[in-house]
């Protein structure tokens, strides 16, 4: 018996999920599913065994906004991970920098940590969350803080919203 779409949107939704969840921990052979001693031609056809999956016009246009977010944000890092490690230099360059425990290649051969706000799912609440720090840099505790909360209000599961306002309120915003 084949499984009905709903049941292939179901599982994918589930995998998107949960590959978001992990996005920041994973390093890009996880990402795509192969070994660090995968060929390039492996690494293309995982890719796009993915892609098929992930590509967000895929899914159409009527898809949760949330979902869309981190759909996007998954297929986003195929991309990146494809573009990496199928280019030898690139991949060389990232070995080196996943040994000290960096996940991402960012342009050119500079290694960056993932960024917490990375984690906010909703758009506008990832603005009000760089808002906030934008307000710290200047000093204007009370900014930070109204900016966190309209963040947290549209996305309250946030713990890295939670934390930061927590910061916050203990410096007395």
């Amino acid at each position: 018996m084949t499984d009905t779409p709903e049941q292939v949107r179901a599982r994918i939704a589930s995998f998107v999920d949960r590959a978001f969840a992990n996005l920041e921990q994973v390093d890009y052979y996880r990402v795509l599913g192969v070994s660090s001693a995968s060929t390039a031609e492996q690494v293309r056809e995982a890719y796009y065994r993915l892609a098929a999956y992930l590509h967000p016009d895929m899914h159409g246009v009527d898809i949760d906004p949330a979902y869309h977010a981190r759909l996007t944000k998954v297929f986003s890092r195929a991309v990146e991970a494809y573009k990496v490690l199928s280019d030898s230099e690139k991949r060389a360059t990232y070995d080196a920098g996943l040994a000290g425990g960096r996940m991402r290649l960012r342009t050119g051969t500079t290694m960056q940590p993932p960024r917490r706000e990375d984690a906010i799912a909703n758009a506008k609440a990832r603005r009000f969350f760089e808002l906030s720090q934008a307000a710290l840099r200047d000093e204007d505790i009370r900014s930070a803080k109204t900016n966190l909360k309209l963040a947290l209000s549209m996305e309250p599961d946030s713990d890295v919203i939670k934390e930061e306002l927590e910061k916050i309120e203990k410096l007395g915003g």
